[in-house]
């Protein structure tokens, strides 16, 4: 993690108030070297560190960040020790341990996500489901979510409403859902000139191909409500067959 201290100062200046001239003046140095520091171009002076956590009312870790330092690497260790639960099959386990770490961390969208995703496990817990539907609609309200977790908790939510019976919520909440031309595969190969643009067009047919296949391949047996494992895992997009192979079986599927 990049330690910030500017954009700790800045926020810690505007809070009380003072313009960068009057910070200055406080500490005796210039408005530039304040704006170098609140742009991360420069560092102020060790030495004045713990002055400026006296004058803030904070602490020289706080301003240098290292109790979020502190923060990431407990909330890493926290989602190591959920997935061991999960993959362990002990659900309850990781749903107690992300409550007690939302007490200490109310606030971490990553962790609502985990509660959100963990609870969903427990198919035949209507009360569970019902939970991790509130809290995957609360998730789609954040705005410190970014775009990508939004879409795998849209996803999610799409199962749960199925499983819950909530037959109108899946069918509206499907259709505010980007259009196929709007995915990252298929916009991918704009990215590259024209020499390489038919390549990566290739892997990105060659992708689709596989998905699809995959998706035939899960097409029997298959419950309402149950969550893919793709959701969650991501798609291995490596094809399994030729490209004539996948064609030959997608045809198949089609002429059923």
């Amino acid at each position: 993690m990049k330690i910030n201290i500017g954009d700790r100062l800045k926020q810690l200046r505007l809070k009380k108030g003072l313009t960068q001239e009057e910070l200055a003046g406080v500490f005796g140095v210039s408005a530039q070297a304040i704006s170098r520091w609140e742009n991360n171009t420069s560092y102020p002076d060790i030495t004045l560190l713990p002055g400026l956590a006296i004058y803030f009312h904070t602490s020289v870790d706080a301003i240098v960040g290292m109790d979020e330092l502190c923060r990431e690497e407990t909330l890493n260790r926290i989602h190591g020790e959920i997935n061991a639960y999960v993959i362990d099959g002990r659900i309850d386990k990781a749903v107690a341990l992300i409550r007690d770490s939302l007490k200490i961390y109310p606030n971490d969208s990553g962790l609502l996500m985990s509660l959100g995703e963990t609870l969903a496990h427990q198919k035949d817990d209507p009360a569970a489901t019902h939970e991790a539907i509130g809290i995957a609609e609360q998730i789609l309200k954040h705005s410190d979510v970014c775009q990508k977790a939004k879409g795998t908790t849209a996803a999610n939510l799409l199962f749960l409403y199925l499983r819950a019976g909530m037959q109108d919520k899946a069918e509206s909440l499907v259709r505010s859902l980007p259009h196929l031309w709007e995915s990252r595969e298929i916009l991918m190969p704009e990215l590259y000139s024209n020499e390489e643009y038919a390549g990566e067009l290739r892997q990105c047919i060659t992708k689709i191909l596989s998905f699809l296949c995959q998706k035939i391949d899960s097409a029997q047996g298959r419950l309402s409500g149950d969550t893919p494992a793709y959701i969650q895992l991501g798609v291995d997009f490596s094809p399994t067959a030729s490209v004539e192979e996948m064609l030959a079986q997608i045809s198949a599927f089609l002429q059923a």
